[in-house]
């Protein structure tokens, strides 16, 4: 009898491959481990690391690239932030319209002191749409709004 690899049938019936952990990447995360002067750098490696390690599978939206874009111009110049672009390898998800007026009224309802920038908002609201419960940043204002 021949061996049956994952993803391929065996009696018409196909073998379930292991499903790896998925963790979402935040703009904060993208500029502290590009920024080594950041104070979040090392640490961010480490957790980086560790991810990968643990066989996770990252991802980000599109909001989230065009942030971190401009976050790292601002922080660390124009040209480390087009090799950051060119050389990033990072899945990425296009949020769609429904996942942007989810956000717009996520902001747009917040109470009190609350601070979400929209693309924190997108950010949630694509995560809960997929499942994902695992991020990957640094920011205590996206962590606060996942907890």
């Amino acid at each position: 009898m021949d061996a049956v690899r994952e993803g391929e049938t065996s009696g018409g019936t196909a073998v379930p491959r292991p499903q790896r952990p998925v963790a979402f990447v935040d703009s904060s995360a993208i500029v502290a481990l590009v920024d080594r002067d950041d104070a979040t750098h090392e640490a961010a490696v480490e957790a980086y690391r560790s991810l990968v390690e643990s066989g996770y599978k990252l991802f980000t939206t599109n909001h989230v690239v065009v942030e971190a874009y401009n976050l790292l111009c601002a922080g660390v110049g124009p040209d480390v932030a087009r090799q950051w672009l060119r050389e990033m390898r990072l899945a990425i998800y296009h949020a769609d319209e429904d996942d942007e007026e989810k956000a717009r009224r996520m902001v747009a309802n917040a109470k009190g002191m609350r601070v979400l920038s929209l693309t924190d908002a997108i950010s949630l609201v694509v995560m809960e749409r997929l499942g994902v419960s695992d991020a990957f940043a640094v920011d205590p204002n996206f962590l606060a709004e996942m907890s």
